[in-house]
């Protein structure tokens, strides 16, 4: 799971810098290029672990893209100090609590 977390926080920094750059026409035609595979992916791992018992099932893809969408909002100089943290935030409110049960 840190794997996967690091890759995602690694990929949340790229995007955040290439899409500062970017004009808001091209920005657009890049989300819109990148965002319907990586939503039916995420979509896949969610399902599986709503159907394991393990995650929410209030919770979608689009949700939790939004979520992970908003690091890119994220300062260079705070990226450090903030990203893995609301990260971590974000993995955990996925979890199924028990009064969920």
């Amino acid at each position: 799971m840190r794997r996967w977390l690091d890759q995602v926080i690694d990929y949340a920094e790229v995007k955040r810098g290439v899409l500062a750059a970017l004009e808001p026409t091209a920005w657009q035609d890049l989300v819109t290029h990148s965002h319907n595979p990586i939503e039916g992916a995420l979509a896949d791992l969610l399902n599986a672990g709503k159907a394991a018992g393990s995650l929410r099932t209030d919770v979608d893809a689009h949700g939790v893209l939004l979520l992970i969408a908003s690091l890119g909002r994220l300062d260079q100089e705070e990226w450090e100090s903030t990203a893995r943290p609301l990260m971590n935030v974000i993995l955990d409110g996925l979890r199924r609590q028990e009064t969920d049960r």
